[in-house]
């Protein structure tokens, strides 16, 4: 995995590099990739994808899994949603009829029940915190509804379109596409791996 390091500036020009990041955690004996120029990558990622988005086949799949993943997630999230908070309500109601029970015990009596309350609030502890997550999913699902319009249109005007686009843009572009850009130094062979969108993030899709 190569991390991007800051600009450094040598005889009044700028350069970037792409460095092991393996090397940067655990030491220079673990990786011994040497950096790599960020422009020279870069440029290899863009050629790529001019060559990809020529007839047009490319946007056109990526729309059509975009469309799938949200409709989906969408279903997903309302069954999954449902089951969370039927189980978050019987889960609280448990957990207050055990409090109810430990105000009127004592004793061993009462330490059992504080085990079986400790429980109950551990499990709507994990609930709670699973309807968070899958909310926030929900949320981003929705951006990614929001921008695919733009995502797909870029992608089918890709080479008419770059060299306009604000380098924010541009990065924004290549983030939501490149999985993986993989370098072999033996062989000198560069393959540029894109995100599979009709499946999970870690998912990887070959260009």
């Amino acid at each position: 995995m190569m991390t991007l390091t800051p600009p450094t500036k040598k005889i009044g020009k700028t350069y970037r590099f792409y460095r092991c990041s393996m090397g940067d955690k655990y030491g220079a004996d673990r990786c011994s990739a040497r950096p790599l120029l960020a422009r020279a990558i870069e440029d290899f990622v863009v050629e790529r994808f001019m060559e990809a988005t020529t007839d047009g086949t490319l946007a056109e799949r990526i729309q059509a899994k975009l469309a799938a993943r949200v409709a989906k997630g969408r279903t997903t999230f309302g069954e999954v949603r449902r089951a969370l908070s039927a189980h978050i309500a019987d889960t609280s109601a448990a957990a207050s009829k055990l409090t109810e029970e430990v105000m009127r015990l004592d004793g061993r009596a009462r330490k059992l029940v504080e085990a079986k309350l400790r429980l109950e609030a551990a499990r709507l502890d994990d609930a709670e915190s699973k309807l968070r997550a899958l909310e926030d999913n929900a949320e981003n699902l929705e951006l990614l509804e929001s921008q695919r319009e733009w995502f797909v249109g870029a992608l089918r005007n890709f080479s008419k379109v770059w060299s306009d686009m604000t380098p924010e843009n541009q990065g924004r572009l290549l983030r939501a596409l490149v999985a993986r850009v993989s370098v072999d130094e033996e062989t000198g062979v560069c393959r540029v791996e894109l995100v599979k969108f009709d499946a999970a993030a870690s998912a990887k899709e070959v260009a």
